[in-house]
């Protein structure tokens, strides 16, 4: 095989030696088998350690999604490239590492890290004590990962998870906890960790989004809460980087740092630092606290920092690197000839440049929230207006999946900051969106749809599927992901069990094609075929809808039955995944006569599609769906045709607009809220535009 460049672009002012870094590669189907021989090499083909992990496998067992975790060497104020070879020969080293009972020792070759049952991490005052013995999730000669679970005195549940990395001073810790109480809601006020002193005598702590600022002295504090976000200057894109927020409690010899992820994004933050101690807030709540409602999940990271009495321009360094870490990209080509992804790729020299910058902005000019259970969503003003949260904001939920949208763009572009949007947005999504206790089984496990307070909405077979937490798994090798995503696969199968899904046509039919987007994204991920029997079901009601009506018409008033092309255009995207899988001419031949059914009857010669078929409602509508669905039937027969029906909705949908980004912000209840469109637009959209715009450039057609 030939190897595969990963490259860095130019980042930091100083050498970084042995830096952790990961690298996300897809394969062809039968072409890779094994991990054994892949090692990272740079241009002087030096091997550097290597951890590769399998993510997905290919129906024939052939190797489907590599996470790679190495170690590099990356200079000042410059790019690099490193390569994936595949004919190496990796060294059997293993990060030191022990545990029994409840306690773990890790040393790094770097510093050495202990943790006992219970732990110094609290909740509400409480301490954390574990309740499950240590769980080795990964280990290899670049990391280790161990997890463990418990509660805090009896109250509320908490997962913690542990990495470590060959030869670095310094942890990651993720801390999650799960509300799995009785209330509806509790009030949290507090969340911290505590560092004793252990005879340190110098205190810093730092802040910063241009320049670091430090406080020293016997007993500093500083909190990160609404008033200080609304009036920090900040114009960096936040998902990849706002600024540092660290503690460091340090002696001539020796020192503990701690640095709080994102500290700024998931506000309120603290850090005071005295004689006694460091006590890290990372929710600091107190004066106004946070309602965490049932079946909510929230994960905090922090990074602990070991060193021998470094300077504090030192340790900011390394906090800044925690809060921006390197981040390699492969070519896009890697990504299109691998076959895991639609057809969305064009070689840049055919890249139509007033299209690009449509694209990057709307990704761009989304809103954003601050807070500590809203940071990877934001508020939708068109359902704030309709009053669907009785006069309160209401939650997007990242809705069509934005985070698959988002990781769609970087794919084909390299732009770090649509990667990071993805990893954002989907943490959110796992966390907050997604009912992780209830009573109710058709609940469990579910995806809350658009409402007040993320949870509050209903669930059911909605606007969000399980791509975006797979695309979460591939690229930071997290099992929970690719767990979550199984669960709600499993709570979509019941759903469908409801009688409301056995009807035909309408709401149903868009619904029950979502199902089908989401089953056959698990049987392409797990290659199950459990995941198909609901599938085939699926099928056999589209089958039924068309009989019925003869067409793909759905139910409206008592007295109508008319064609809704969107909703008409989903059905077509989801049949289309699962004819990927099953080419069944009958398929094929179904798909076809509903787009031309459409063509036929809802396209009045306007360029542009019908609302709904109804005298009352057959305004011009510009919904980007349809151009999925005629680029389908493109896809299907070759014909260049279905795409001329599409060319005005695409044009519309990247006409100008001003460059410029919104930095306005507003506190709208407990969250700082950054001024912006939804994200709902731009997961809704992407997808058909960039398909679209890829078929429409190979068929030639000028725009």
């Amino acid at each position: 095989m030939e190897k595969i460049a990963v490259y860095f672009e130019k980042y930091a002012n100083f050498e970084r030696k042995g830096e952790p870094c990961s690298i996300a590669v897809p394969f062809p189907e039968g072409e890779l088998w094994k991990t054994d021989s892949v090692v990272i090499r740079n241009k002087d083909d030096r091997a550097f350690p290597t951890q590769p992990e399998i993510t997905a496998k290919w129906p024939d067992g052939s190797i489907k999604w590599l996470y790679i975790d190495f170690l590099a060497d990356l200079p000042a104020n410059g790019d690099i490239y490193y390569y994936i070879c595949f004919d190496g020969q990796r060294s059997d080293y293993r990060i030191d590492s022990f545990s029994w009972d409840y306690d773990l020792l890790i040393n790094s070759g770097g510093e050495s890290f202990a943790f006992e049952k219970r732990l110094d991490f609290s909740l509400n005052g409480r301490s954390g004590y574990l309740k499950e013995k240590w769980e080795k999730i990964k280990d290899g000669e670049v990391c280790c990962t161990y997890k463990s679970r418990g509660d805090h005195d009896g109250f509320m549940d908490f997962e913690i998870t542990v990495t470590a990395y060959r030869e670095c001073p310094w942890i990651r810790a993720d801390y999650r906890i799960i509300n799995r109480e009785r209330e509806d809601y509790v009030f949290l006020k507090c969340l911290d960790l505590y560092i004793p002193n252990r005879g340190e005598d110098r205190f810093t702590l730092a802040t910063s989004n241009y320049l670091s600022n430090f406080v020293t002295g016997d007993d500093i504090r500083k909190k990160i809460d609404a008033a200080y976000l609304l009036y920090d200057a900040n114009e960096h894109f936040a998902e990849v980087f706002y600024g540092t927020f660290f503690g460091d409690m340090a002696s001539s010899h020796s020192g503990t740092a701690v640095s709080v992820y994102q500290a700024y994004q998931n506000f309120p933050s603290e850090i005071s630092i005295n004689r006694d101690g460091m006590r890290i807030g990372i929710l600091a709540a107190e004066d106004s606290p946070v309602r965490f409602f049932r079946g909510m999940a929230k994960n905090s990271t922090v990074f602990i920092h070991k060193h021998r009495g470094a300077s504090k321009e030192e340790i900011n360094l390394r906090s800044l690197m925690f809060q921006m870490p390197d981040k390699g990209t492969v070519p896009a080509e890697v990504f299109e000839r691998s076959g895991v992804f639609p057809d969305i790729f064009l070689p840049k020299k055919f890249w139509d440049k007033a299209v690009e910058r449509s694209l990057i902005q709307k990704l761009d000019s989304r809103g954003r929230a601050y807070g500590f259970v809203h940071w990877g969503d934001n508020i939708d003003r068109h359902y704030t207006n309709q009053g669907r949260g009785m006069g309160r904001p209401v939650w997007v939920n990242n809705e069509y999946d934005f985070g698959h949208a988002a990781l769609l763009y970087y794919v084909r572009t390299g732009t770090r900051r649509a990667l990071d949007s993805m990893l954002v947005s989907v943490r959110h999504q796992m966390d907050t969106d997604i009912v992780h206790c209830s009573d109710d089984p058709m609940r469990l496990d579910g995806q809350v749809t658009h409402s007040a307070d993320h949870i509050s909405g209903k669930v059911e077979i909605s606007h969000m599927w399980t791509e975006g937490l797979l695309d979460y798994y591939h690229f930071t090798g997290d099992r929970e992901a690719l767990d979550t995503a199984l669960r709600l696969g499993e709570n979509v199968i019941r759903q469908l069990s409801k009688p409301r899904y056995k009807q035909k046509g309408g709401v149903n039919a868009r619904e029950t094609g979502w199902a089908l987007r989401s089953l056959t994204a698990l049987y392409k991920e797990t290659n199950d075929p459990k995941w198909l029997v609901p599938c085939d079901e699926i099928i056999q009601h589209f089958y039924a809808w068309k009989e019925e009506f003869g067409a793909w018409l759905a139910p409206y008033t008592d007295h109508t039955t008319i064609r809704v092309p969107f909703m008409i255009s989903i059905a077509i995207i989801s049949l289309m995944s699962y004819y990927s899988i099953n080419k069944d001419e009958k398929i094929r031949a179904m798909m076809l006569d509903a787009v031309d059914d459409i063509v036929e009857n809802s396209y009045p010669g306007t360029g542009f599609f019908y609302y709904k078929e109804l005298s009352s409602l057959n305004r011009n509508a510009g919904n980007t769906t349809l151009l999925q669905a005629l680029v389908i039937a493109y896809e299907l027969t070759g014909d260049p045709h279905y795409l001329d029906y599409g060319a005005d909705t695409f044009r519309a949908a990247v006409s100008g607009g001003s460059l410029a980004l919104s930095f306005s912000k507003t506190v709208d209840e407990d969250a700082v809220v950054i001024s912006g469109n939804s994200s709902k637009g731009v997961g809704q959209s992407f997808l058909p535009l960039m398909t679209y715009y890829t078929a429409a450039v190979k068929a030639g057609i000028k725009f």
